[in-house]
Parts: C-alpha cells; sequence; structure tokens
C-alpha cells in the first residue's frame, strides 16, 4: 500500500509539472530572463502551410522548433542542464567561450589567435602574414600624411589580449600549443620602424601583472577590466599631448570601489553562458576617477575606430576631455556625443566625411585579433571619405562659377580684377570661388 501512495505522489507530481509547463508555454504568465542568442539557437522561421512545404517538410520543421521555442519554462530547464555540464564536465553551452584553469573564461577567438590557429586559417604561412602587415602599414603612412593635410593627428592604440595576459589559465590543448609568432609583436616593431605613433598596452599588461594589485582581466570577461580604464585614459590622453599641440586634463583616481556584483562588462563571458548559479568571483574594483585641470584646457574634437575594447570608455568622464567625439565601432556602426548619428551604419552616414574633416584626433583602438582584418578596412574607408570630400568641394565650386556668371556686375567685377593680377578670368574666377568655398565652410 505504501509503494501505491508513492507512485501515486510521483505521478501527480510529473502531472503537476508537465501542466504547468504547458500552461506556461500557452500563457508566459512566470516572466522568465531570456537565454543568450549566444546559447539559445532555436530558430523559428514561419512557414505557411501548403503543398511545398508539407511535401519538403519546412512546414513541420517549424511546427517542430516552434513548440520546442514555447516550451514552458524552457529557459530554467536550459540553465539546469548548462550548470550541469559545465560544473561536472567544464563544457561550455555557448562554443566561443571555454573554461580555463581556476575558473578562468576565454574566448575562442583569443584561443586561436595565440595558438597562431587564427594566422593560419587568414594567411596559410608566417611569411603572407609578414606581408601583409608590410603592406598595411604603408597604408597607414599614407594615411597618416593625408590626415596631416587636414590638420588631423593620428593614434593606434595596441590592446592586450586575456591569453597574453594570463595564458597559464589556458585549457590544457591551447596551453600547450602557444605559437612562437606573434602578430601584434611584429607589427609594433614596424610602428617603431616607421615612427608611426602608437601606444603598446598589448606588452605593458604583461609587464606590470605581477605588481597591479588587482586582476588586469576578470576571470569572466574577456577585456580590460573596469579598474585598468583609469591608467588606459590618462596614458591615451599624456600621449596625445605628446603627438599635437593640445593641452588636455588628467585622470585623478578616487577610489577603489571594491565589489563583488561585477558589472556586465566585467561579467560579460559569464552572461553568455546562461548559467543556473552565479560563479564564485572575487571582490574586484568599479573605479571612481574624475578629469582633473580642466580650467584653459583645450577640447579637441575625436574620431575613435575600435572593437569592443573602447566600449568601455563610453560612459566614463574620459570623452569629457573632448568637444566631441564618434566611434565607429568595427568601422561600421556610428555610436557619437552627436545623438542624430547614434547607430548608423559608417557607409550611409551622409555626415561621415564631415566627421572626418572635423577630427581632431583620429584614434583605432584594436585587440591582436582584429590586426587580421586591419582597423576594419578603415585606411580604404577614409581615402574614399576624403576622395568624396574632394569631389564634392569640386561640384560645389563648379556651383559658385556659375552663380558668378550669371550676375553680370559680379562677372564684370572679376574680369576687372583678373585684368588688374595679370591672370586669365577663368583662373580668377576659379579663384574667387575657392575662397567663397572657404568663408561659406568656416561660418559653419
Amino acid at each position: 500500500m505504501s509503494g501505491n501512495k508513492y507512485h501515486i505522489i510521483q505521478f501527480v507530481i510529473i502531472m503537476v509539472v508537465l501542466t504547468a509547463s504547458l500552461l506556461q508555454g500557452f500563457t508566459g504568465v512566470v516572466k522568465m530572463r531570456p537565454l543568450s542568442p549566444y546559447v539559445d539557437h532555436i530558430e523559428v522561421v514561419k512557414q505557411d502551410l501548403s503543398f511545398k512545404t508539407y511535401l519538403d517538410g519546412s512546414y513541420q520543421d517549424y511546427l517542430a522548433q516552434s513548440a520546442r521555442k514555447k516550451t514552458g519554462f524552457r529557459e530554467f530547464f536550459s540553465r539546469c542542464y548548462n550548470q550541469v555540464a559545465f560544473t561536472f564536465f567544464g563544457k561550455s553551452a555557448n562554443k566561443n567561450i571555454y573554461k580555463g584553469s581556476d575558473h578562468e573564461l576565454y574566448l575562442i577567438a583569443n584561443l586561436n589567435d595565440i595558438t597562431g590557429k587564427l594566422l593560419l586559417e587568414r594567411y596559410g604561412s608566417i611569411e603572407n602574414a609578414k606581408a601583409d602587415a608590410q603592406k598595411n602599414v604603408e597604408e597607414t603612412l599614407t594615411l597618416i600624411d593625408t590626415l596631416r593635410q587636414h590638420g588631423t593627428d593620428f593614434l593606434f592604440v595596441f590592446c592586450p589580449t586575456k591569453t597574453a595576459v594570463y595564458p597559464e589559465n589556458m585549457p590544457k590543448p591551447f596551453k600547450e600549443n602557444i605559437s612562437d609568432f606573434c602578430l601584434a609583436d611584429y607589427y609594433i616593431q614596424l610602428f617603431k620602424e616607421n615612427d608611426i605613433p602608437h601606444i603598446d598596452f598589448y606588452n605593458y599588461f604583461k609587464s606590470i601583472r605581477g605588481t597591479f594589485p588587482y586582476p588586469l582581466y576578470t576571470r569572466t570577461g574577456s577585456h580590460w577590466a573596469e579598474c585598468t580604464i583609469p591608467i588606459v585614459a590618462d596614458s591615451i590622453l599624456r600621449k596625445i599631448e605628446a603627438i599635437s599641440n593640445y593641452r588636455l586634463p588628467t585622470i585623478n583616481y578616487i577610489a577603489p570601489n571594491l565589489s563583488s556584483h561585477y558589472s556586465e562588462h566585467d561579467n560579460e563571458l559569464e552572461n553568455h553562458l546562461d548559467l543556473l548559479f552565479p560563479l564564485r568571483k572575487p571582490k574586484v574594483p568599479q573605479p571612481i576617477f574624475a578629469l582633473q585641470d580642466t580650467l584653459g584646457k583645450d577640447k579637441p574634437n575625436l574620431l575613435a575606430i575600435g572593437d569592443g575594447y573602447f566600449v568601455l570608455f563610453e560612459k566614463t568622464c574620459f570623452l569629457d576631455a573632448f568637444k566631441s567625439w564618434n566611434y565607429w565601432k568595427y568601422n561600421d556602426v556610428v555610436i557619437s556625443s552627436n545623438s542624430q548619428y547614434n547607430w548608423k551604419k559608417v557607409k550611409f552616414l551622409p555626415e561621415a566625411y564631415q566627421t572626418l574633416e572635423d577630427a581632431d584626433i583620429v584614434m583605432a583602438v584594436f585587440t591582436s585579433n582584429y590586426l587580421f582584418d586591419y582597423m576594419c578596412g578603415f585606411t580604404n574607408t577614409a581615402q574614399e571619405l576624403f576622395q568624396k570630400g574632394i569631389t564634392s568641394d569640386q561640384e560645389t565650386i563648379e556651383t559658385i562659377i556659375q552663380r558668378i556668371k550669371d550676375n553680370p556686375e559680379w562677372m564684370q567685377a572679376i574680369e576687372q580684377q583678373a585684368k588688374e593680377r595679370g591672370i586669365s578670368i577663368d583662373e580668377n574666377l576659379h579663384k574667387n570661388a575657392e575662397y567663397i568655398l572657404l568663408t561659406e565652410k568656416t561660418r559653419e
């Protein structure tokens, strides 16, 4: 009899769970935290019922995927599965994240970079990678010359990677296959040889890891930790001062503000694992800092082109050191102090040329992974924008010349002026049009 009671209790529990799951699937009454898109691979592509979709099976696939997506409490059950796989077997539900020793999390892109796999996939050999680097450096020198003609300085910031700073905690198969050749070091060597303004945080972070009081990377992050930003920001401001005529403020470090509640930035990898329970983490700083000596300081316009390493500057006082700033993320999407530009594509932004023209400082901020797609193609983008600007100016000059010709009195004055200067009428027309264009731009 007691056995029957046990079976009845089991049956009731199972039916309650199934009923609750069914009701949740239809009603969504309990609000569940969504799964990360990097883990939740179920994509439902709606299909209408027809002979074609029925016969080729696409309609049945749609029904099956839709049913899976609408399973009640699917988020909870997925996290339970992910937790067991991660805790007992060291397996990540996110194929881009690997678990190393001491609970350190790594991105597969960084692991493939330090082992040389990324280089071989992209170039096939070290010699090809070196040749491409040399070509890119030559294009950078051309870019710098063009920028200087427009009164703009250039700075390249080499960002560190977690695998370069903490290689000892990488998963064993990767740790045993670290490449002898480092593309970042080769670029840094070429930059030094060609006197290209740059900051080498890549090797600097490796040199201070033993003396810095806090982790330079959190266990659950993939970009430089928030505690390093005051140092990074002040170093960049000092370097801009050194390569330009601008006098910029300094960073005043106020307090470390230790906390075990990590910011989204410092906890980005764990957030993409979709675990049931948070990982144990030591306290880390979320530093409080401010600009100092701002009175009488210059405020240049900044155009930054970078990967995710620039993101942490967006909500800090660092950007207050600039009159205006634009961040072309991956040279693709715009984030700007001018809200009307935000989240527009660079190539579709009519003001892209003017943004580049107005910039006093162009700063590239990239980690070694993006040296394989050098500056995300910014050198070509810049040259194309400058060429379009020249073409646009020429079209404007032609329009101004026509305005002069359409005004008899104005044209007569141009002819008289040409005679006095001893030059042709056409040359004087062009000179006057150029002067008018320059005056109109200055007024803007």
